[in-house]
């Protein structure tokens, strides 16, 4: 058997460029840790601890 005959990781589609490919995995790392710093706001409101600046204005960011 060949690998032409296997289904692509993608869905079935073509496969992507590296370039978007990068962007892809850059973006999705971007959406964690926005998440995570949404998290920590919680987390530290809960505790009654401080949350630093940058990790409100990570929070702030647009998913």
């Amino acid at each position: 058997m060949t690998t032409a005959a296997l289904p692509l990781a993608h869905g079935g589609k073509a496969p992507h460029s590296a370039d978007e490919g990068t962007r892809d995995r850059d973006r999705d790392r971007e959406r964690v840790e926005i998440r995570a710093a949404r998290l920590r706001l919680t987390t530290d409101r809960k505790l009654g601890k401080t949350t630093p600046d940058w990790v409100r204005e990570l929070a702030e960011r647009p998913l």
